[in-house]
């Protein structure tokens, strides 16, 4: 289609160059959003947990649970407090396209695995759509191809290694 020199945004054929300009933005976009949505299912686990009883006990209890659920609170932590980072570096213009891309694979893997433990956490109940865990569960899945699959986020950072 033809547009009018006076409607063209960027430059002329510039298309792929401007997308490839806003990658590293998108791909935080969706680290944030990984990282929120597995946040979230973990809170939603821990109200189960602290519910839902067995041999007489909270789920929650168990030794085993607890140390699922620390260490998937100690990894959130860590995958926030990067993905902050991130952030703080977009805004003053020094995120790179490779601290982008560690960032939506770490963190779309993350919230993969937290969605997956989490529902082992509720039983059966996990996949009932009843419960919200059941949706988080299958909505995670999808994270790691958007805005580049998780394997070219390891091209990118194997390249930024000289490899």
């Amino acid at each position: 289609m033809r547009v009018p020199a006076g409607n063209l945004l960027g430059t002329e054929h510039g298309g792929f160059g401007h997308l490839m300009d806003n990658l590293p933005q998108e791909r935080l976009s969706i680290a944030a959003g990984a990282v929120a949505a597995a946040e979230t299912v973990l809170e939603l686990t821990l109200d189960h947990v602290t519910t839902r009883t067995a041999f007489g006990r909270p789920v929650g209890s168990f030794q085993a649970n607890r140390f699922v659920l620390a260490e998937l609170r100690t990894r959130l932590t860590i995958a926030r407090t990067f993905v902050d980072e991130c952030i703080r570096q977009l805004g003053s213009g020094d995120v790179t396209a490779t601290d982008a891309a560690m960032a939506k694979w770490w963190t779309t893997e993350l919230q993969n695995e937290v969605a997956d433990r989490c529902l082992q956490l509720h039983g059966g109940y996990g996949y009932m759509d009843e419960y919200r865990v059941s949706k988080a569960w299958r909505d995670a899945r999808v994270q790691s191809t958007y805005g580049g699959t998780n394997e070219i986020m390891k091209e990118i950072i194997g390249r930024s290694m000289g490899l």
